[in-house]
């Protein structure tokens, strides 16, 4: 992702003037699995290729955005921080980082949500 950050982020109640600063993501691996019929059952934003790529201290997607935007978010699994964070934008806002429980299917065994430790 490439960019220059120039217009406000408005994350609920804060508002983050533009930067003015250049945003280039790292190159990182992508996942995503599809049904028979070609509903995204599960997608994946994996760690970057080489985190020392780009103006963004390593981080990639939304996390190299806010990292631009001067918001320096801890973006690891098992960061407390962002695993909080995931789960208030649940409450908060129409968008989520992980799916409801009643859409997960059946032969998903893993208990892992969002930002959570991998089991």
């Amino acid at each position: 992702w490439r960019g220059t950050h120039t217009g406000d982020l408005v994350l609920e109640t804060q508002t983050f003037p533009a930067t003015g600063n250049y945003c280039e993501t790292p190159v990182s691996m992508f996942t995503a699995s599809w049904t028979p019929s070609g509903k995204i059952i599960y997608e994946q934003v994996g760690a970057p290729v080489d985190r020392f790529e780009g103006t963004t201290k390593g981080k990639s997607a939304v996390f190299g955005l806010f990292q631009t935007a001067g918001l320096e978010i801890p973006a690891a699994p098992g960061s407390l921080v962002l695993r909080v964070l995931q789960r208030i934008g649940h409450l908060t806002t129409e968008g989520r980082s992980f799916s409801k429980e009643e859409d997960i299917p059946a032969w998903w065994t893993s208990s892992s949500r969002g930002a959570d430790q991998t089991d």
